[in-house]
């Protein structure tokens, strides 16, 4: 595939990443985006748990696809899909029980660390680790075969 093809769906995936970024607050159920613009945090919004939790896994995911279609488009290389899929889903069986535990104790360990938890699973934060990450190891790869 030429590259100038490559770079094009790449960026097409990327508008999709920043389109569910634009219309968060239509597409998805999350009452905790007002609570963390509101500089004065007093108290927790009410809301609907399940729905809560059925949104954030149902953005995760969307996130994850077009992570996933990014990283195979850009690399080209199953390895790094296969490893994208792997990890999106390990940081998602780890990261979500923790995000509900401390919703449910009203952040007891901290409302930073709940929100860098919550950030890690509604945006696309695989992406901005792993192109990095997999374009170094790119560098080495010709470096070493050279």
């Amino acid at each position: 595939m030429p590259n100038y093809l490559r770079y094009s769906i790449a960026a097409l995936l990327v508008f999709g990443l920043v389109l569910v970024r634009v219309f968060e607050q239509h597409l998805f159920y999350d009452p905790l985006l007002s609570y963390f613009k509101n500089a004065q945090h007093d108290t927790l919004p009410a809301m609907d748990e399940m729905k809560l939790y059925s949104h954030v896994f149902f953005r995760y995911m969307i996130n994850l696809l077009l992570t996933t279609l990014i990283i195979k488009v850009l690399f080209w290389k199953q390895m790094y899909v296969k490893l994208t899929i792997v990890l999106g889903i390990i940081g998602f069986v780890i990261l979500l029980p923790i995000y509900a535990y401390m919703l449910r104790h009203q952040f007891n360990f901290g409302e930073m660390i709940f929100f860098y938890i919550r950030r890690f699973l509604i945006q696309p934060m695989f992406l901005i680790l792993l192109v990095p990450c997999f374009y170094y190891q790119e560098i080495r790869n010709k470096k070493a075969t050279e």
